[in-house]
């Protein structure tokens, strides 16, 4: 039976079965690969990078489109709004998660459109303590045929995470490039 022992160095920590003893000198037996492993695992690094990068740009591409606010951004109608409540929502995660059910508070928003019609719009996201006090004005950005479809400007924070999901997907992206075309 071989000796169980561990063996660090200033490269880090071997077992038995990676080192050789020479007389009194132990030295870690060099594991090379041939350049066709290197080409593959070259490959299947730099697929699965693209295909996770893809799926951030995609999610991210997402995000945007299905909050709108790609149309936010091409055609805004902005108007002043006011919170006139923060309605609470209480939040049940599904069951066995560890998370504990809790409270959230939507801000309830009024604002008048462009055909002088009061619309009352329900926030998307919720938030605990409240985002905004009841009475504070708010900038509203809303779609000018269907105001129900709206959202309160909050700057950045409203593209925050598709910025986020973009960037990551890019950068997955550029370094499964750079690996697949790594060449031994």
């Amino acid at each position: 039976m071989a000796p169980s022992f561990h063996y660090a160095d200033a490269r880090g920590l071997a077992t038995c079965r990676d080192l050789v003893i020479k007389g009194n000198q132990v030295e870690r037996i060099p594991m090379p690969l041939d350049a066709a492993s290197v080409s593959v695992i070259n490959r299947v690094v730099g697929l699965i990078g693209l295909v996770a990068g893809l799926t951030f740009i995609l999610g991210g591409g997402f995000m945007i489109h299905h909050n709108h606010l790609d149309e936010f951004l091409l055609n805004p109608a902005v108007a002043e709004g006011q919170v006139v409540e923060n309605k609470s929502k209480q939040n049940y995660p599904g069951t066995g998660s560890r998370i504990l059910p809790f409270t959230s508070y939507q801000a309830i928003v009024q604002f008048t459109d462009q055909q002088n019609q009061t619309v009352t719009y329900r926030d998307t996201f919720g938030f605990n303590p409240p985002s905004f006090q009841v009475g504070q004005s708010v900038r509203i950005f809303y779609d000018p045929q269907n105001p129900q479809r709206a959202m309160i400007d909050r700057g950045l924070k409203n593209y925050l995470i598709p910025a986020i999901c973009l960037g990551f997907g890019g950068l997955l992206i550029l370094g499964a490039l750079q690996r697949l075309r790594y060449r031994t």
